[in-house]
């Protein structure tokens, strides 16, 4: 074959491969965010007739970062979304995003906003998703009999059938902007008969208020719900609820007891002493929480190796007395002896980093790495805990 075929057929070659190259780089990207101001991306909707999607993060938000890494980029997402939305990324502590934050009632992260060109929602829901379950989001958020404002049409025209009012509550709930409890109580003014599964299993769902009918009848009816979901579940959610209740303000704390050995009779002070020690870390008292947990884990030593953790890792973020870090410490390793695991491993690590042991916390940080690669558990933030170390 002559040699300017050679040369011509190589140089075919080369362009096929380069373009090819081209077309597979081209289809694996993920979601292309729009880069503008909020304003902006209003009038581009505008322009091209499209629903603006808007993820509401935080740079702290552990599920908005894996929604970074596992969803956005994914291929199949990037065409659906590139296709079919403007895609807006807002930080909701920054700029812009502290005002957004306000406007559309942001109260977990991320939310994730489909808007109409006016801004107004047609569908949100907060929380992590995996790509399927995002791509499904989108389809929800574009189908006109199924996305939430259609729903908060049919609410508002009086639909109060009992089926649709069960699933529009879960639909206001997963919104996650505190619109979903009364929904709740008009589906179960529909019941008459609350101790049926679907009923309870309701009930345990949307119980939130300490005063409410809803929490009453979970505590009038304590070993149903521990038959069901067994005790540790049910105790989970009378502290969710108790702890919900104390977050804004502080309780009275005379009448909480009393509510107290309602729930645990023969365990009155060391509830009360958990929820006062959990009140001052929620409401930022921060002297008042680390002088609260020494003394309750000093009184009333844990035997479970999840409380513990939670609270070495809540002395990690937010206290910076040696003294009590120290103690931290103390209690990570003792989670640790009990459940070897990924996450107590990390918080201990992250101990040893903050009091300036890096020989130490490098070593557990490698161990909880490969814990988590054994598991198949995301350690992107202990990796990074290792890298700046």
């Amino acid at each position: 074959m002559p040699t300017f075929h050679l040369l011509s057929m190589r140089t075919f070659l080369t362009t096929l491969i380069l373009s090819l190259s081209g077309f597979t780089l081209l289809v694996a990207q993920g979601i292309q965010f729009h880069e503008g101001t909020w304003l902006s991306a209003l009038e581009q909707a505008g322009r091209d007739n499209k629903l603006i999607f808007m993820d509401c993060y935080t740079t702290w938000c552990g599920p908005c970062k894996m929604m970074d890494r596992q969803t956005f980029p994914d291929a199949s997402v990037g065409e659906l979304y590139n296709e079919q939305f403007i895609n807006v990324k807002m930080d909701m502590e920054k700029g812009e995003g502290i005002d957004l934050a306000r406007a559309y009632n942001i109260q977990a992260y991320p939310t994730l906003l489909f808007l109409d060109p006016a801004g107004q929602v047609v569908h949100r829901v907060a929380g992590f998703h995996k790509p399927d379950q995002f791509i499904e989001l989108a389809r929800t958020a574009l189908d006109p009999n199924r996305k939430l404002q259609a729903l908060d049409e049919q609410y508002v025209h009086g639909d109060r059938d009992a089926g649709f009012l069960y699933s529009y509550a879960y639909v206001r709930l997963n919104a996650m902007d505190g619109s979903h409890y009364p929904v709740a109580l008009e589906y179960l003014a529909t019941q008459e008969d609350w101790s049926i599964t679907k009923n309870m299993e309701f009930i345990f769902d949307f119980a939130e208020y300490v005063d409410g009918d809803l929490f009453r009848y979970i505590i009038e009816h304590r070993s149903d719900y521990v038959e069901h979901y067994g005790p540790t579940a049910v105790n989970r959610k009378i502290d969710e609820v108790i702890n919900l209740a104390n977050f804004y303000r502080e309780p009275d704390w005379d009448q909480l007891k009393q509510l107290l050995q309602d729930i645990y009779p023969n365990d009155v002070d060391r509830q009360l002493a958990y929820f006062q020690m959990n009140f001052y870390m929620q409401s930022g008292q921060i002297d008042d929480f680390t002088r609260a947990a020494l003394d309750f884990y000093k009184i009333y030593p844990a035997t479970d190796a999840d409380a513990l953790n939670d609270a070495a890792w809540s002395f990690y973020e937010h206290v910076q007395d040696p003294k009590a870090l120290k103690e931290a410490v103390k209690w990570a390793q003792q989670a640790v002896k009990w459940a070897d695991n990924y996450y107590n491993n990390d918080t201990l690590a992250a101990l040893y980093a903050k009091l300036g042991k890096k020989s130490k916390a490098r070593k557990v940080a490698l161990h909880a790495i490969e814990l988590a690669k054994a598991s198949g558990q995301d350690y992107s933030l202990t990796q990074e805990l290792l890298d700046q170390l």
